[in-house]
């Protein structure tokens, strides 16, 4: 994802400070059940959409990294303001000519891949790289084609989520590939959110929810996702490879240097086909290993073209299975954190093990290796 996208959807913003809203759509807001043991906290269950987008096909002499990829900004399509969201999750779906959403989702076994979805706040400050070209956002949220759940009150055991107010303004960047060749296809970005608002937790007992922070720890450095997409190429020549992230980051300290505390709720990890586990690490310890999982179920099955017959190029004995991530673990619970703690991520790959994300002609795509943590500070 590049800077370009960033700054484009900070111009879908407007001014600073105008009032917050949710993106024009004309997919209503579909509320879902919610677990009860959530349900006890006052959270809500909603699924939102934006979109629909036209994914371009893949083009047969193009040997480019985004061959067959689009990408696309727009403000997010919400289920509320002045609340907590205390959990995230993203789809994508199909859409027919009229405009209807299917049922299923649209993954790899189907030719559609989800190569990063993220959600970014234009009226805060992002923890790990304050200082942005053309303005000041936050990371809100993001995820791959493993789509996973992070669930910031862990089950409904803690009272915490992010907090949404009732000014601020949320983007989605969504970079989606097309696996085939031919037209465009469509499909829309679906969001899956659980939430409470202000109003609701001000009439409990057990008061306001704590107000979790995101913190974006890249291979590609704290600011790789406005300058360089948080890509990073291959090795030459390798095939098993390991990338730490350049520098460590602390939590922000207090007034003249003053320690500060946190408790890290949750941690989730991303990486592209190939990576084997994403480790987060504190003061050089590693404290949740998010070890990826392939082709759990069909949808994150792919087909491609066997090897050629002998003698016989171009034409294939036939095809064969790919998997995918499918997963990968996140860590809730990773426990307490200070201003003089130091993190970092290292992401291990192995595209002998499984392969890669590759161009037309054969070439690795660059891979990434991304934790995102969510910390709320202690007194």
């Amino acid at each position: 994802m590049l800077a370009s996208s960033f700054l484009s959807a900070l111009a879908l913003a407007g001014p600073p400070g105008s009032i917050g809203a949710g993106a024009p759509t004309k997919y209503a807001i579909e509320q879902l059940t919610v677990p009860p043991q959530l349900a006890k906290l006052g959270i809500q269950r909603a699924r939102t959409v934006n979109g629909p987008f036209a994914v371009p096909g893949m083009v047969a002499n193009d040997t480019s990294d985004d061959n067959g990829m689009g990408t696309f900004q727009e403000l997010a399509s919400l289920p509320c303001f002045d609340c907590y969201i205390t959990g995230f999750s993203f789809g994508i779906h199909y859409v027919d000519a009229n405009g209807s959403v299917s049922a299923g989702e649209a993954n790899v076994n189907t030719g559609i891949y989800l190569h990063h979805a993220v959600l970014i706040n234009m009226n805060r400050t992002d923890a790990t790289c304050p200082l942005t070209s053309g303005g000041s956002f936050q990371r809100m949220f993001g995820a791959g084609n493993e789509r996973g759940y992070a669930d910031l009150s862990l089950n409904g055991t803690k009272r915490a989520g992010y907090y949404v107010g009732k000014e601020d303004i949320i983007a989605l960047v969504a970079e989606i590939m097309n696996m085939q060749m031919g037209p465009a296809r469509k499909v829309v970005v679906t969001s899956t959110w659980d939430y409470v608002t202000a109003e609701v937790t001000n009439t409990q007992p057990e008061g306001m929810f704590a107000a979790a922070v995101p913190v974006w720890l890249d291979i590609d450095g704290n600011c790789g996702s406005y300058t360089n997409g948080s890509e990073v190429a291959v090795p030459a020549n390798a095939t098993v490879f390991s990338y730490s992230m350049p520098a460590p980051w602390s939590p922000d300290a207090g007034k003249d240097g003053a320690l500060r505390k946190y408790n890290v709720l949750l941690s989730a990890s991303h990486l592209h086909d190939g990576g084997l586990q994403l480790d987060i690490s504190k003061n050089g310890t590693i404290v949740c290993e998010g070890v990826a999982n392939y082709g759990e179920t069909p949808a994150y099955i792919s087909e491609v073209p066997g090897e050629d017959m002998p003698g016989m190029p171009g034409m294939s004995m036939g095809s064969t299975e790919l998997t995918h991530i499918s997963s990968i673990h996140m860590c809730s619970g990773v426990g307490a954190t200070s201003s003089d703690d130091h993190w970092s991520v290292t992401a291990h790959y192995n595209l002998t093990a499984h392969p890669g994300l590759e161009t037309i002609n054969g070439n690795a795509k660059p891979i990434m290796g991304i934790g995102i943590m969510f910390l709320v500070e202690t007194y």
